[in-house]
């Protein structure tokens, strides 16, 4: 059925549920798992503080790939980590694009429909342009 998921993670409590629903998947199907994490870090100007901040939050992104890729390792799968820097709908969308990804899987933070129309939602965006299904976890 699947032979490439990419899941999306930012360290919420639905993204981890959707890592949950990939390992599962995974299981079935036999198939590649592809984990990435977007940075969506635009913190703007060129100062020491700005570039620690950031390595900083890089450092933690690690740490969480880690973890998921230790959690795959105790269910006998094999996952591939990515962390990018930009805005994580567009990444998101430019890779299920690029690659052959027959599923992606992800969070939603579970705004109210008021605030993902002022703020947007990367889930929605995903849904409309990427290439692939995608299954949204609340």
């Amino acid at each position: 059925m699947f032979s490439n998921i990419l899941v999306a993670v930012d360290g919420s409590e639905s993204s981890k549920r959707a890592f949950e629903k990939s390992l599962y998947l995974s299981q079935k199907c036999d198939c590649k798992l592809h984990v990435i994490h977007v940075v969506a870090c635009d913190l703007g100007g060129d100062s020491a503080i700005t570039f620690d901040l950031l390595d900083e939050i890089k450092a933690k992104a690690a740490s969480m790939l880690e973890g998921y890729k230790n959690e795959a390792g105790k269910n006998g799968i094999s996952i591939n980590v990515m962390m990018h820097q930009g805005d994580p709908a567009q990444i998101i969308i430019e890779l299920s694009k690029k690659n052959e990804y027959d599923l992606i899987i992800m969070g939603t933070r579970g705004r109210t429909a008021f605030q993902e129309l002022l703020l947007g939602s990367v889930s929605l965006k995903v849904m409309h342009h990427a290439s692939c299904p995608v299954m949204v976890v609340q």
